[in-house]
């Protein structure tokens, strides 16, 4: 009797849960009414904006993430801001968007998006208010996949000065200890434009975001772009 072998059907990928989804539809709503009724974005608003780089020193190739593969320096674009937009020196969320032209699928920019939080294994996923939004180090607060890891990111200031010009690039992968990779390096401030950064839709190559973290981020996206009136 010949016996034939038959290979298992792939594994449905896992929706999010009715929770999830709920949450990522409530954060939508809340933010989307805000940029209604506002005519803005409804969080980081108001920032300031640099040319910077990014030099990778010690590079991580195991998690085939380019852009962490090899020694080099990258142009990007840096900005930071306040999440309500409360004057420097009250409290507020501060925040970090880095843009880095070609790193994202098919050539497109990848978007990284940081806020400040602990550093912890579980306080590096709670938002922590601070008085000076660059001051304090600031992680991408949800986690992303790489190479079948868990992945989060972090940038921390470099010296005690309230309004920093270089910041400290570090991973942390499967939830263990921060290791510096590069450095980040403001270079030149320019004109604040309130650039729109997406880090659903323009993801670093190489990392691909839980399900349950699409399904809270992306309406909320979705929801903010479309609801605010455009200005310029």
């Amino acid at each position: 009797m010949n016996s034939t072998s038959t290979t298992p059907p792939a594994a449905a990928p896992r929706l999010p849960s009715p929770p999830v989804r709920a949450a990522g539809v409530a954060l939508a709503a809340g933010l989307g009414l805000v940029a209604w009724a506002t005519g803005h974005k409804p969080l980081h608003a108001v920032g300031r904006t640099w040319a910077a780089d990014l030099r990778i020193d010690a590079p991580r190739p195991e998690l085939r993430v380019p852009i962490l593969h090899d020694r080099g320096v990258h142009p990007c674009t840096v900005r930071v801001s306040r999440a309500v937009g409360t004057p420097d020196g009250w409290w507020d969320i501060g925040g970090l968007a880095l843009r880095l032209p070609g790193a994202g699928v098919l050539g497109r920019p990848a978007d990284l998006l940081f806020a400040t939080t602990g550093t912890g294994r579980v306080s590096r996923h709670l938002l922590r208010p601070v008085r000076h939004a660059s001051g304090r180090p600031l992680t991408t607060l949800l986690p992303t996949r790489a190479a079948g890891h868990t992945l989060a990111l972090l940038v921390r200031p470099v010296g005690d000065e309230p309004d920093p010009q270089e910041f400290e690039l570090a991973v942390a992968v499967d939830h263990g200890p921060w290791d510096v990779v590069g450095l980040v390096q403001l270079r030149q401030e320019r004109f604040d434009s309130a650039l729109r950064f997406d880090p659903v839709v323009d993801e670093l190559e190489g990392t691909t975001a839980p399900s349950w973290v699409v399904a809270v981020r992306e309406p909320a996206y979705r929801w903010a772009r479309r609801l605010t009136r455009r200005t310029d």
